[in-house]
């Protein structure tokens, strides 16, 4: 992708990002800096920004020898950012739940284009919504804090999820779990929706984590 003569900071960064989460950047490979240059058509000098930043995210690291790496897909890693997920999304939702806040019709929404997306073969664009449903519980809590740590943390999960689905397909109850998600906020039921999130992204770890054990046997 050559970027346009002139393009932002945040257009390189997003190019960038994306090639990183969809896996066209392999995990682990390096990242050369005069070989990114060529591929977006920039200098050196805001790729070398865009880098840092992608750095703070988590989705590239700096080995001895190697300089900038794409970050690997490890399992004990793709386990510790779960955990964490875990404990902000059942934070969100009991937030969430306690405002009684209602997300149904949202929910809805989103499952109709995800079905699409699915049809279509759009796998950026099911993540998306799939990240989205998230994030709008997070939002919808008023805690800004909250909704800062959940997004940092995005890119990671997307990344992650897109490498499964890659070798997998989409689990048909990913929304169905999601309406009762959002059903219970709704309500006002934090226990019953902390426990039904919960278990949603324990079924998403536990899948990603047998397909990275599987590719890396």
């Amino acid at each position: 992708m050559i970027l346009r003569w002139g393009s932002r900071h945040d257009e390189l960064l997003d190019a960038l990002r994306a090639s990183i989460v969809n896996c066209e950047i392999a995990p682990g490979s390096r990242l050369v800096q005069d070989d990114l240059a060529t591929r977006f058509g920039v200098s050196r000098i805001p790729l070398r920004e865009a880098l840092r930043t992608l750095e703070a995210e988590g989705l590239v690291v700096s080995e001895p020898n190697r300089g900038a790496v794409c970050r690997p897909l490890e399992p004990r890693d793709v386990s510790d950012l779960y955990a964490v997920r875990i404990a902000l999304e059942r934070l969100a939702c009991r937030g969430a739940a306690e405002r009684f806040v209602d997300l149904r019709e949202a929910t809805s929404e989103k499952r109709r284009s995800a079905e699409a997306a699915i049809a279509r073969g759009d796998l950026p664009a099911l993540i998306d919504y799939d990240c989205s449903f998230h994030a709008g519980i997070a939002q919808a809590t008023g805690n800004n804090h909250l909704a800062d740590s959940l997004a940092g943390s995005w890119s990671q999960i997307a990344r992650a999820m897109h490498f499964f689905f890659t070798i997998a397909l989409y689990p048909e109850n990913v929304w169905s779990e999601h309406e009762a998600i959002a059903r219970a906020i709704a309500v006002g039921d934090a226990e019953g929706a902390m426990r039904a999130v919960e278990s949603h992204i324990l079924h998403s770890r536990d899948a990603i984590l047998r397909g990275l054990k599987e590719a890396y046997r």
